[in-house]
């Protein structure tokens, strides 16, 4: 029951379920208000039942005058006017005998009728006695007022149960609808701190997410996704997941891309390298097969020992550029930075050379190690060094700073040219993806792939730039704790 409640509730949209809230508030309002309903009528029944018995008892009370204007005056008319009030009274008590039962009760009705029935039929036998020398007269006068002072009382009495009802109606109703209201109240509060506090949560999840999309934590958002409701917010999440996912699988085609991009520009530089050990190859083959048959056996060793050194050099170049060009997963190693920006540096060495450019090293002692992919840090690094040859047309120089922050948590590198710098214009979208100032011959990616690669390693780029000055490009990435890789193998 439980679980079929739950999936109920996590199929509910956010529409329906806010429309759920507005239907239970709307049935307590109307139970509340029928309920009211009634209890006003009710009231209003009563008001009117007393405002009629309140004519009763001004009835009676004009008969008790009438009554004492008799014994002062002894005029039979007086006696004649209480028996007409009397009698009209009477007969209302008797033709409305279902009400008057219903709200003064049986027994009491009974007696009110009784009493006024007694009252009337002994001021009827007065009058009818010819003269007050009559031997009964006395004894009739003297239950005349009994039976009178008896029924005003009598009266009186039911007409205060009668307010006293009213008192008490009124009142229960104003506690039931204080009480209705405060169920409605706390309900209302209940329902909506419900869905605020459901709400908030959910648009909290929503706000991580973005952000994680925003700095480039694609597959964090992509593995750690949690229950879902198949509601609008629900809806809204499943979109930020998917558009993580796609991007992440477009990250990784950006970041080979730019691969290939780069990889163009450094076959460039190394072409002239390869090259080298080529034509030493051929020359080292054409005088081999010349002088072939007057060569010693130990000479032709030289000649292919030669030839294989060549080879070698041919062969490391080549491996140098297919590890840069492997597509691959993150694969994070301890290693130190200085030796990640040599590889770095021997990748455009040729390049560098060919250009005209000098390179400055600038490190500090006892650097803490780096946990990173290295073909990754390596692509950054290397992308670097190609905008600032592209910087320096006609040559320059370029600076490579590796330090350890004060607090000893980051390991930061610099790599500072004297080119053209960028304009301030410019400076803003230098990491979007496909902004470049290279025209056709730019993709545009580099920069934006490298912000990337550095925020997968939770570290930081940033970037200072004078025009005509040059640009210094700085990566901060977290320094591992231990001080060297002896110390990481044996903890």
């Amino acid at each position: 029951m439980m679980n079929h409640l739950k999936r109920w509730k996590k199929n509910l949209s956010l529409r329906k379920k806010i429309n759920i809230a507005i239907h239970i508030e709307g049935i307590l309002i109307t139970v509340i208000s029928i309920f009211m309903f009634f209890s006003s009528r009710a009231i209003l029944s009563k008001l009117n039942f007393i405002e009629d018995f309140d004519n009763i008892n001004f009835s009676f009370l004009e008969m008790r005058k009438s009554e004492k204007n008799y014994f002062l005056y002894h005029d039979v008319n007086a006696l004649k006017e209480v028996l007409k009030i009397g009698e009209k009274e009477y007969n209302l008590l008797i033709n409305s005998k279902e009400e008057f039962m219903s709200k003064l009760g049986k027994k009491d009705y009974i007696m009110l009728l009784a009493i006024l029935d007694k009252y009337l039929n002994t001021a009827k036998k007065i009058v009818n006695i010819s003269s007050n020398a009559d031997s009964n007269y006395l004894e009739l006068t003297k239950n005349l007022r009994e039976f009178g002072h008896h029924l005003t009382q009598f009266s009186i009495f039911l007409r205060n149960i009668q307010h006293k009802k009213v008192n008490k109606l009124v009142h229960q109703n104003a506690i039931t609808l204080f009480i209705g209201l405060g169920i409605i109240l706390v309900s209302q509060l209940l329902l909506w701190q419900y869905f605020f506090i459901s709400l908030s949560k959910r648009l909290l999840k929503i706000e991580s997410l973005t952000k994680e999309v925003a700095n480039g934590n694609f597959h964090k958002v992509v593995t750690n996704v949690e229950r879902i409701d198949e509601d609008e917010i629900g809806l809204l999440m499943k979109g930020i997941i998917h558009m993580a996912n796609e991007l992440e699988k477009r990250e990784e085609q950006l970041i080979q891309a730019k691969k290939l991009a780069s990889l163009g520009v450094l076959v460039s530089g190394v072409a002239h390298e390869i090259g080298n050990p080529l034509n030493n190859i051929f020359m080292l083959t054409e005088g081999y097969l010349s002088y072939y048959d007057s060569l010693e056996d130990e000479q032709k060793k030289i000649f292919m020992r030669d030839v294989r050194e060549q080879a070698k050099r041919i062969k490391k170049i080549v491996r140098k550029l297919l590890n840069f060009s492997r597509q691959k997963k993150f694969e994070f190693n301890l290693v130190s930075p200085i030796e990640v920006v040599e590889k770095s540096i021997a990748l455009v060495n040729n390049q560098i050379k060919v250009s005209n450019i000098k390179v400055h090293r600038l490190i500090d002692s006892n650097l803490p190690f780096i946990k990173v992919d290295v073909d990754q840090i390596q692509q950054v690094i290397v992308n670097l060094f190609i905008n600032a040859i592209h910087a320096m047309p006609k040559g320059g120089d370029i600076f490579v700073e590796i330090r350890v922050s004060e607090d000893r948590t980051k390991v930061i590198i610099k790599v500072r040219d004297t080119g053209v710098g960028i304009k301030p214009e410019i400076l803003p979208h230098i990491f979007d993806p496909f902004f470049t100032t290279k025209g056709t011959k730019g993709t545009g990616l580099g920069l934006s792939v490298s912000y990337g690669i550095i925020k997968q390693h939770n570290g930081k780029i940033s970037v200072k730039t004078e025009v005509n000055k040059g640009t210094t490009f700085i990566i901060e990435l977290p320094a591992h704790l231990e001080n060297n890789l002896e110390e990481e193998k044996h903890a």
